[in-house]
């Protein structure tokens, strides 16, 4: 930086032109140093009092920043003055000047409100001094009360959820409005709190290890937290970014929420609709594909069966012939009702639209002897339908995960064989 750039940054600095400083005392001599120091070379704008009274009234028609007081003069004065100054104008600097430190010690003077002490008699340069740093110091405060106050509004005007919590403990020390509003409660109400106590109880733990690590590089971002405030309430889903802040009062993170609860929804929408079949509402082949590898993983880790039925309906090409591709449809969407209804979805059963008038049904941890038993209340219930002549042909296979998922399909098509060949309407197992 050059010595120029320094010197107007100095200027900067130290500018203060628009700084109101009050002096009290009785004696010219005191005004006279005042006007040298004070304005000649520091800038400030001064005015003088000669008495307490003077200087009070002073200060209730005139905003000042510093207040220098003699401790002996005519009306209020002494530390009734400074205590009387501090309680009236919280914001103004306080510089005694006495002669009488005996009278008026430093700590009884410091305890009634003053900043700063000077005996007299004293070189210009410490007057000049003191005021310069308290000027400082003041101007520090109020420029951090404005970008406090900047910051707050910001805080508190977001539309996204906000929270600081503690970097120890995850203890919330601060909401904003939105993120009051997302959970639903009064606004202060979170303060105290701790964080984990807002979640869902499965994504607690990797919200914890989430932090950990943000700790270590300063922040991060996580997808798809779910808040869960109140038991039994709705989960809100919650995209979350966090930053790390070390503080005067700690480590503090700034943790931002977006609420993308009903983008879930519409994604889980969009997600269930494309392995669904718009006919039947069962799921679709795709759907078949990935659930089935998923039954057998699960089987196989369990060591408990998984039952496969693949269904075919009997005589559904002359139904469409005689009767018409909308009658077809209608006997597609009650078998679905059918297979729906038949199934255990409790267990995570599933029902699929395997073909055209082929349809499977995984069972979970299901015997043979289990299948067996679906399949005759699949052949029931849909004898209550309006069959148009057409019936249920069924192959049935177990398995506890030692198949391919292509092999326990072929094993449960060539039951299907069998069921088929042996006059259809029956059942037969592999």
């Amino acid at each position: 930086m050059s010595q120029v750039a320094r010197d107007s940054k100095r200027e900067r600095l130290d500018d203060y032109s628009r700084a109101a400083v009050l002096v009290a005392d009785d004696q010219e001599s005191i005004t006279l140093l005042a006007e040298q120091v004070v304005h000649a070379r520091i800038g400030c704008t001064v005015y003088t009092a000669h008495t307490g009274d003077e200087a009070v009234a002073q200060l209730e028609k005139t905003p000042i920043d510093v207040f220098v007081t003699d401790m002996r003069m005519p009306g209020m004065h002494g530390l009734e003055l400074i205590r009387h100054v501090r309680s009236r104008f919280p914001e103004t600097g306080i510089i005694v000047i006495t002669g009488y430190p005996e009278d008026f010690p430093y700590v009884d003077v410091v305890n009634a409100g003053a900043d700063d002490f000077i005996r007299k008699p004293f070189p210009h340069g410490e007057l000049e001094a003191k005021l310069i740093r308290l000027l400082r110091e003041r101007q520090a405060v109020r420029e951090r009360a404005f970008a406090e106050s900047k910051y707050r509004s910001l805080f508190e005007l977001s539309a996204e959820g906000m929270v600081l919590l503690d970097g120890e403990s995850h203890v919330i020390l601060d909401a904003n409005r939105a993120f009051h509003a997302v959970l639903g409660v009064e606004a202060g109400m979170l303060q105290g709190k701790a964080l984990g106590d807002l979640l869902a109880a499965s994504d607690r733990m990797r919200m914890e290890q989430w932090l950990l690590v943000c700790s270590r590089r300063g922040g991060g971002t996580i997808a798809d937290i779910a808040l869960a405030p109140e038991p039994g309430a709705p989960e809100m889903r919650m995209d979350i970014t966090a930053s790390f802040i070390d503080a005067d009062i700690g480590h503090i993170v700034f943790l931002t929420f977006k609420d993308v609860t009903e983008k879930r929804k519409v994604e889980q929408q969009l997600a269930d609709a494309a392995q669904r079949d718009s006919l039947t509402g069962l799921f679709n082949k795709r759907a078949f594909e990935n659930r089935i590898a998923g039954a057998l993983v699960r089987a196989e880790k369990a060591n408990k069966p998984v039952c496969l039925l693949m269904i075919d309906l009997d005589h559904f090409k002359q139904c469409n012939d005689t009767l018409g591709h909308q009658a077809g449809d209608r006997l597609l969407a009650e078998l679905g009702q059918v297979i729906r209804k038949s199934i255990r979805e409790s267990m995570h059963d599933e029902g699929f639209r395997y073909g055209g008038d082929e349809f499977s049904v995984i069972l979970q941890e299901t015997t043979l002897d289990g299948g067996v038993l679906v399949a005759q209340r699949l052949q029931s219930e849909y004898d209550h339908v309006e069959r148009h002549g057409t019936t249920l042909s069924i192959g049935i296979a177990e398995c506890r995960g030692e198949l391919t998922p292509d092999a326990f399909v072929r094993k449960a098509d060539a039951a299907l064989y069998l069921a088929k060949n042996s006059g259809r309407n029956a059942i037969r197992t592999a």
